[in-house]
């Protein structure tokens, strides 16, 4: 790119898919949505991601990732009651140290969607470089696709 010397499209869905991930193996390890405060899964550390070389250089091993997110996000779906509420997070923060939050389970989820949402971004400006065209609302928040539909 040279907007952005050495991103790539590859690197910013296995950066977004990354994330959703890390989410989806705490999820995967609860027993039971009996957690509470005293007992949050996690941690869920967004700082030591798996970073999958097939996944970021392959159509196949990208495909092959997002396919395993479609599948998890369908098997959440089916057990939309039994998953737990609260989850522990850390990240590493300005100056290398490490702090854990409290969190829950459908605001992390959120947080992923909006993470992605803002590489979608990138990816589009990767995309028009390439004279690719993403989809009209690809890179854009619900809400200012919300609001464009209102104005309209």
């Amino acid at each position: 790119s040279a907007a952005l010397p050495g991103s790539t499209i590859g690197k910013h869905v296995r950066h977004v898919l990354d994330h959703f991930a890390l989410l989806f193996a705490a999820l995967a390890s609860a027993q039971s949505a009996s957690n509470n405060l005293q007992h949050p899964l996690g941690p869920v550390d967004y700082a030591h991601r798996e970073r999958s070389p097939l996944t970021e250089s392959t159509v196949d091993g990208g495909q092959c990732s997002i396919g395993r997110a479609i599948a998890i996000v369908e098997q959440l779906r089916e057990r939309e009651t039994a998953i737990p509420s609260f989850i522990t997070v850390s990240d590493t923060l300005p100056g290398g140290t490490t702090a854990s939050f409290l969190s829950t389970v459908d605001r992390e989820l959120w947080f992923c969607i909006h993470h992605m949402i803002h590489h979608n971004a990138i990816i589009a400006s990767l995309m028009f470089e390439l004279g690719l065209n993403p989809p009209t609302e690809f890179a854009y928040a619900p809400s200012t696709i919300k609001l464009a539909h209102d104005l309209a």
